[in-house]
């Protein structure tokens, strides 16, 4: 948990379903930091039903609990639950087979994504719909799940926030979901209100930190920091997080005060203070090449271009 950070799987075609170590006929497929899996075999393996219209060349996989997720080969366009979305990969094709990253396609299943660091494998785990009980809040929902009850909503055809005792909730939320439309409309007022002082801090912070990565890993950066904010073991500002002792060293050393953010590390910041977030619950990024002792403390998240987001 190919939202599309990427998910971290072994280097051939072993990965871990439901418990159970499984070994695919067809290995992953490493493309731009994202590792991307053979959408039938995975489907199959998962127990989803896929098919595939010959003539219009569109495949199709569904689960058990109503979800549609259809999709053409060399498209970044995909059929979701009936509403269409762009996703930020495009469906690969390789020796007669379709790929799409592992994340991308376990979310939109209903799946998690997790990463068992002693044996390099991902671990894929179908999540069981929320019923909801008495007491419970799309908010509190939301935070045991580590999203946000506008997503909640979106994910399940929501339109206030009342809940019935005894509703079923999907909760797991494909990356494309909260891109779309409808929640940055919503998002729209909180991005009127943003503090320019803290946005420019957070911009360059992202500059310092992921200056060369693509735009999902500096979004990823910012979302970190406001991951922080909202967790009560750290400041619950922007400013404190980010000038908490022996945290970010561009904040200790001076390069923070001296550097000019650039224009997609602005975006990214303003997107995640607008409440985007495509790391939920990730409170930590390193380079696990220059620090691979770490993926065996963490909990990993997501892993996008050089640095792995985790928790």
């Amino acid at each position: 948990m190919a939202g599309t950070g990427a998910a971290l799987a072994s280097g051939d075609n072993t990965l871990y379903i439901e418990g159970d170590k499984m070994e695919m006929n067809q290995s992953f497929w490493f493309v731009d930091g994202r590792t991307y899996a053979p959408v039938r075999e995975f489907a199959d393996l998962m127990g989803w039903k896929l098919s595939h219209n010959a003539g219009t060349g569109q495949i199709t996989i569904t689960n058990d609990i109503g979800d549609t997720f259809s999709f053409k080969t060399g498209s970044s366009e995909i059929h979701y639950n009936g509403n269409t979305y762009e996703i930020s990969a495009t469906v690969k094709a390789k020796d007669g087979s379709a790929y799409l990253p592992v994340r991308l396609v376990a979310e939109a299943m209903h799946a998690n994504v997790g990463w068992r660091a002693e044996e390099k494998m991902s671990v894929i785990e179908k999540e069981q719909e929320r019923i909801v009980e008495s007491g419970d809040t799309l908010w509190s929902i939301a935070q045991a799940h580590q999203t946000t009850a506008e997503a909640l909503k979106i994910r399940n055809g929501i339109s206030d926030d009342s809940l019935q005792i005894g509703q079923r909730l999907k909760v797991v939320i494909p990356e494309f979901l909260v891109r779309n439309p409808q929640v940055t409309a919503a998002k729209s007022e909180a991005a009127a209100d943003i503090d320019q002082a803290e946005l420019m801090l957070l911009a360059k912070l992202v500059e310092t930190e992921a200056g060369n990565e693509p735009y999902e890993g500096k979004l990823a950066v910012a979302s970190v920091v406001m991951n922080r904010v909202s967790d009560g073991n750290y400041p619950n500002t922007v400013k404190g997080v980010i000038y908490e002792p022996y945290q970010f060293s561009p904040a200790r050393n001076g390069t923070l005060a001296k550097t000019t953010a650039s224009k997609d590390s602005i975006k990214a910041a303003k997107a995640a203070l607008s409440g985007e977030n495509n790391v939920p619950g990730a409170v930590y990024f390193f380079n696990p090449k220059l620090e691979p002792a770490k993926l065996k403390r963490v909990t990993v998240v997501a892993k996008i271009a050089n640095h792995v987001f985790a928790k």
